[in-house]
């Protein structure tokens, strides 16, 4: 089934390029630095929406009826169907609300449970007709949709040499099950084959929590100090958003790096309060600058 969805992943998508921010990048170099941890959505790939789509409220109605018809679903009524992506969103809603009622602060869905929710509605309103329902699929092709990806320019080359450092890898990212194999669709590589420390990996939709909850970044924290004996102030945090990822990031005792390298995904968030005081320790513009300022 993966093999299949990373083909599906392979034929929708095209290449992107990255819209400059007019930022400078930093010159300052981070010494001692042992472990780097990426963002994924607009820093290791770029993002149409910014972002993980399933956020995305503003997704064209004919988005959703379009993956079910290429999934293989049998509409009955068009229109009637186009309705329910308000049923996917309402889904969405009441996990979260079930989610912070149960103490979770940032809330995160597990996708195809909500596709699963979505479909057993629509069939009990004898909207569609499924012969084998494929729901992993449906969600693909949804996501694809929406919210088209592409790897950032010098990715692998940039993973490469820090590899070459002996840097140790990993991943902190609000993500889905379809997250990982768009590397192995885009790269050819899995995240492993890039150099990511399957153990330095924290996706949102596997802790039930997202970004800025500090969840994810504590797990890694742990994780270093265990496996590897390496500190937060000797890794680094690369990240697009000044919210989720720079402060979330300085809360744990990391160092930090804003990535500026594509004004579609960049989340400066001047408006905040809570970010007056907070600086990422450089500003990158592209992934190869790290090479330089990560000693």
């Amino acid at each position: 089934m993966a093999s299949k969805l990373i083909q599906l992943i392979k034929t929708l998508s095209k290449p992107l390029e990255p819209i400059s921010t007019n930022l400078h990048p930093s010159t300052i170099v981070l010494k001692n630095i042992q472990c780097v941890v990426f963002d994924i959505y607009g820093t290791l790939l770029l993002s149409s929406s910014g972002d993980i789509g399933l956020s995305q409220k503003n997704s064209e109605s004919e988005y959703f009826l379009k993956a079910l018809q290429q999934s293989g679903v049998k509409i009955l009524s068009s229109e009637k169907v186009k309705l329910g992506l308000d049923y996917f969103y309402q889904e969405i809603d009441i996990a979260h609300n079930r989610s912070k009622k149960n103490g979770f602060i940032y809330p995160e869905v597990v996708i195809t449970e909500i596709w699963a929710k979505v479909i057993a509605k629509l069939l009990q309103k004898r909207l569609i007709e499924i012969k084998n329902i494929n729901i992993r699929e449906i969600a693909v092709l949804f996501e694809c949709f929406v919210n088209p990806v592409w790897p950032m320019p010098n990715l692998t080359s940039t993973l490469q040499y820090l590899k070459s450092k002996n840097i140790v890898l990993g991943i902190i990212s609000n993500a889905q099950f379809y997250t990982p194999l768009l590397f192995k669709a885009l790269t050819g590589f899995t995240l492993e084959g890039l150099g990511f420390s399957s153990n330095l990996i924290e996706y949102s939709f596997k802790n039930g929590e997202a970004k800025p909850s500090s969840k994810m970044f504590t797990n890694v924290k742990q994780s270093l100090l265990t496996n590897f004996n390496i500190l937060p102030a000797n890794t680094l945090y690369i990240g697009n958003d000044m919210l989720n990822d720079i402060y979330s990031a300085k809360k744990e005792g990391y160092k930090t790096a804003l990535f500026a390298g594509d004004l579609r995904s960049l989340r400066l968030r001047q408006d905040m309060p809570q970010l007056v005081e907070v600086k990422p320790d450089i500003v990158i513009t592209e992934l190869n600058h790290i090479i330089d300022l990560v000693k």
